[in-house]
């Protein structure tokens, strides 16, 4: 009877001790486990998750603070989407948390940067640049949601940004979510309990950083495949990586597919991770895989993926020299969460536009 108060106390302790913490946390904000930021998001059937159409919030972190707004339909952007005038030409900017850039303001990301310079470059147009990334998608979600939301957009050129350093281990994942014509496939009893696993833990700012913690120790007790988006760059590809590249070519075609049938143009854009252009990122990172016994090759996710998807004959724009070439490249990356500065997406945003315009796609526009 004893031993039971003693394990009911020291359970009591433990709750109590983790509402404190939890609500620390969530006082001082800057996790994207925060109560603020996940009301940004809703589920899906067909997707899995979604920005939340009317979403507000302001998102503070010790790098940055941001107005973050989602428009009513369902994407990052200060105005709805309307119908699309006569002289109206668009462009749909699909990807992850890396197009999605809540780290800076609306104006600033290179999708707004990239609207501004399209106008430039063809003012017989008026140009509509939508950001249609969402956090935590990866090449399969990009083909779902632009099938039953952001092909109603009616764009002209479709700009499917991919993040070499872990989108082919993103669909390798989540294969199972579209069957073998891209249809969403309905999720069975394992996947729901997965899902609601999840959001439990990004309800939890606790569970959030317990999470990260877990995943920063398995990478270091199994080596460098147990932080996977490492695998990507490793000497010998993992399984899932090779795999992951033939969901990506899928995913990317159905895309292609779908947008040529509407008369658009679908075009590739290979985000590069940071340490792929910051020498002390690289050096840290190269360092503890070796001593893991493999080799980070720095560059191989970006060949990886340029070879994988040559299949296609889709105009790509690699982002890796662009960015190798500014000055000062340590500055074009937060250096806490590997996104974006507002000086990247000014180099991102000019190099967008010279390919729109070198590839003739606001020439050629519809």
């Amino acid at each position: 009877m004893r031993a039971l108060r003693h394990l009911l106390l020291a359970g009591v302790i433990l709750a109590l001790e983790f509402v404190t913490l939890e609500a620390a946390l969530r006082f001082h904000g800057g996790s994207e486990a925060s109560p603020g930021f996940q009301s940004l998001f809703m589920s899906d059937p067909r997707i899995g998750h979604r920005l939340r159409p009317g979403a507000r919030t302001r998102y503070t972190t010790v790098e940055f603070s941001t107005d973050l707004a989602i428009n009513d339909q369902g994407v990052r952007d200060d105005a709805p989407i309307g119908p699309k005038a006569p002289d109206e030409r668009r462009v749909v900017i699909l990807g992850d948390s890396l197009v999605m850039a809540v780290q800076v303001p609306f104006v600033e990301t290179f999708a707004k940067r990239l609207e501004k310079r399209l106008q430039q470059a063809g003012p017989a147009h008026r140009w509509r640049v939508i950001n249609a990334g969402v956090q935590g998608y990866g090449p399969v979600e990009d083909w779902l949601f632009y099938d039953h939301v952001a092909a109603a957009f009616d764009p002209d050129v479709v700009l499917t940004v991919l993040f070499v350093g872990n989108d082919a281990v993103e669909a390798n994942d989540n294969e199972a979510k579209m069957d073998a014509r891209g249809a969403p496939v309905r999720a069975d009893v394992s996947d729901q309990a997965a899902t609601w696993a999840r959001r439990l833990v990004r309800s939890s700012m606790v569970l959030q950083l317990a999470r990260v913690r877990a995943d920063q120790l398995t990478a270091r007790v199994a080596g460098p495949g147990g932080e996977r988006p490492l695998v990507s760059y490793l000497a010998e590809p993992a399984p899932e990586v090779v795999h992951g590249l033939d969901v990506t070519r899928r995913a990317v075609g159905y895309i292609a597919a779908k947008a040529t049938a509407a008369g658009a143009r679908t075009m590739l854009v290979l985000m590069p991770a940071r340490f792929q252009t910051d020498d002390a990122d690289y050096g840290r990172l190269a360092a503890i895989v070796h001593e893991n016994g493999e080799t980070l090759v720095r560059q191989a996710a970006t060949e990886r993926f340029r070879d994988g998807l040559a299949s296609l004959s889709l105009p790509t724009l690699d982002l890796l020299p662009v960015l190798e070439a500014q000055p000062e490249r340590a500055g074009l990356f937060f250096q806490r969460n590997v996104h974006l500065t507002p000086r990247g997406h000014e180099v991102v945003a000019g190099a967008l536009a010279d390919f729109l315009v070198r590839t003739n796609a606001v020439g050629a526009a519809r």
